[in-house]
């Protein structure tokens, strides 16, 4: 377990504390450890008043009797994995609680909030699953858009795609800068610095689907005045009406098929066409 001691200081008790008693700043320590709950502890040597919060930053006091310990309850994102970890589930602390996440340790620690590979799982969703996620984190899932808001929210990101088509070729495109706006602003998502060898399907010049709010097939948010995106791509995503009135240039979520169709899983500015991709992966690491 690892923590951080200050001396002589004390929480101040508000809605988010709870007091109870223990016999040592340790025991103390570890009760906030076990609380999945608690961010922090502080320990009144005189009463053996043990104070338990749930707010990283609370209110505190100064108190010469008191000790208050800062927990570290793990990885908040796979790049804060030790050295040399390989490729797996890993269980991170995001926003007060744990959920697990596909760590690619390999490429130096992304964070994966989606993959498709095998086509086991259904991504033609209504927007509470999208909100809080799906799937099999060891196979095919969506992290969550709650979730992905929650990461996002404390550092700076970027957002990577590796691409696979069914000859077994892999591109990859990156976007330097990603952001999503809460579940009230619809998630709307903020990206740029497109690099890559893939063709940029999110931005292009006119950056189509930046500033966009996410839809699923229960909640039309896209600007197609005449028409439900999610009807023609069968998956929840970021749409826009591009000039060419198509919702979108790539379909993360789309339907798993090779078939060349606009419900398919493409990636358009690779093959100039809808054709279905074996495998894409979507990705994120703080810098």
């Amino acid at each position: 377990m690892k923590f951080k001691i200050q001396a002589e200081k004390i929480i101040v008790s508000s809605h988010s504390t709870i007091t109870t008693k223990s016999d040592s700043v340790i025991e103390c320590t570890i009760m906030c450890k076990n609380n999945r709950n608690c961010m922090i502890a502080s320990y009144d040597s005189i009463t053996k008043q043990c104070k338990l919060d749930s707010d990283s930053k609370p209110k505190t006091e100064r108190l010469q009797t008191g000790k208050i310990a800062i927990i570290s309850h793990g990885p908040t994102d796979c790049s804060e994995n030790p050295q040399g970890s390989i490729n797996g589930v890993y269980r991170m602390f995001v926003n007060n609680s744990y959920i697990d996440v596909y760590c690619d340790m390999v490429a130096d620690g992304w964070t994966v909030i989606q993959r498709r590979l095998d086509g086991s799982i259904d991504f033609y969703r209504e927007w509470a699953d999208y909100k809080k996620g799906f799937g099999r984190v060891s196979g095919e899932y969506w992290l969550g858009n709650d979730n992905i808001f929650n990461i996002l929210n404390r550092k700076s990101y970027s957002l990577r795609f590796d691409v696979q088509d069914w000859s077994g070729e892999w591109r990859y495109a990156q976007y330097e800068m990603f952001k999503l706006a809460d579940e009230s602003n619809g998630y709307e998502i903020t990206l740029s610095g497109y690099t890559g060898n893939a063709g940029d399907a999110m931005l292009g010049s006119q950056k189509y689907l930046t500033d966009t709010r996410f839809s699923t097939k229960d909640r039309d948010n896209d600007d197609m005045p005449t028409a439900k995106c999610t009807d023609h791509t069968n998956g929840g995503w970021w749409y826009q009406g591009l000039p060419e009135r198509w919702c979108t240039k790539v379909n993360p979520n789309g339907r798993y098929s090779v078939d060349d169709s606009t419900t398919s899983m493409f990636w358009y500015p690779w093959k100039s066409s809808f054709k279905g991709m074996k495998s894409i992966t979507m990705k994120i690491k703080h810098f």
